[in-house]
């Protein structure tokens, strides 16, 4: 909870998460399922919830054609924000030796409900809700040591009413062309995006908007500086993206977050983690920022069977626009618990993974 003068205050973060797979990639299906609920001992401070379902299917239409489909619903609510989010993506692939052509079609649905934090507002009376239909065509090719590949994505808009609370008409089309790639050089591992997105408006009440989006990862192995740990590395890793947001005179985010990375694995009991993160957010039309910084570590502890107990402390400076910056402290003290069901089955049979289960 970011603001001056807000209570401290206890509390306890349930999480669970349930995977089922079964078959292969190429024909078969997968059912996630996620839910994260903190509750605070303060009673001025609103309980955070986040729950996620998702179902995948793979099947081959062909020695080179595969097509995968996808169902998910989201829902996620903190003091902030409220957001359900259900989306439906139909995606085809076809392999030319290394070659890959795909195309995908995505349907999503969303209500999402912002509170305006930059003038200690509340929620809208009403959720935004609108449908968002896009379509991403491209090519990738394989090479030796990674892939290069690109893409473009046009989407349209449609909110449910016509105007929004102010008065303006917010359905918007986008286009966003794209360059990705993979590699593998001397153990580091690298993967990266850049894309230029447009959102442009039809009924002209918001400004068109243009940027430079991407992302980037890199994850550097230091097991050979001769430091005593079983392994070590560096985990970089950064990205611009365009987000929704029913703030005033505002439709698109620009949201940048970027975060650094150091997990030293002493054995295979003993891991420790730090980290600095950096995320600022632009609502574009508002004039209005909010940037938060993070550093913190985490210690985990893995016992005989599964079981790990983790110790974390981080603190958190939040500035936005209008207010004055405000920092937090946190720790936290946990324990989780990995569980995998198999099912023993002959060889005749049709082979199925184990359904499996992680409560924290």
């Amino acid at each position: 909870m970011n603001y001056q003068g807000g209570p401290s205050s206890a509390f306890i973060t349930q999480s669970a998460t349930w995977d089922y797979l079964r078959g292969s990639e190429r024909d078969g299906y997968a059912i996630s399922l996620a839910t994260n609920n903190t509750v605070y001992e303060s009673r001025e401070v609103d309980p955070a919830t986040a729950l996620g379902l998702t179902f995948r299917h793979a099947m081959s239409l062909g020695d080179n054609l595969l097509l995968r489909s996808s169902l998910s619903a989201t829902h996620d609510q903190t003091w902030s924000r409220r957001s359900d989010v259900l989306v439906w993506r139909e995606r085809i692939d076809y392999d030319i030796g290394q070659l890959r052509l795909f195309t995908a079609v995505d349907t999503k649905v969303t209500t999402l409900n912002e509170r305006n934090i930059f003038v200690q507002g509340g929620f809208l009376p009403y959720p935004e809700s609108f449908v968002t239909i896009s379509v991403l065509p491209g090519v990738m090719y394989r090479l030796g040591f990674g892939e290069i590949g690109v893409s473009v994505t046009a989407s349209r808009s449609i909110f449910r009413f016509e105007t929004d609370y102010l008065g303006l008409r917010r359905n918007n089309d986008r286009i966003q062309p794209n360059l990705f790639a993979s590699a593998t050089i001397a153990g580091i591992k690298l993967e990266g995006s850049l894309s230029l997105g447009r959102v442009t408006f039809p009924a002209r009440d918001f400004d068109n908007l243009q940027r430079l989006l991407y992302t980037a990862k890199a994850t550097v192995p230091l097991d050979r500086i001769g430091l005593p740990f079983q392994s070590l590395a560096l985990e970089l890793s950064s990205a611009r993206t365009f987000e929704d947001t029913t703030l005033p005179f505002s439709v698109i985010n620009v949201s940048t977050l970027s975060e650094a990375r150091l997990v030293a694995k002493f054995n295979a009991a003993n891991t420790l983690t730090t980290f600095a993160r950096r995320k600022e957010d632009e609502y574009v039309g508002l004039g209005a920022r909010a940037i938060t910084t993070w550093l913190g570590a985490e210690y985990g502890y893995t016992f005989d069977g599964g079981l790990t107990a983790v110790l974390a402390a981080s603190w958190r400076r939040t500035q936005e626009t209008g207010n004055i910056p405000v920092s937090s402290f946190n720790i936290q003290i946990g324990m989780s618990k990995r569980i995998e069901f198999e099912r023993t089955t002959t060889a005749a049979a049709t082979p199925a993974a184990a359904p499996q289960v992680t409560a924290r």
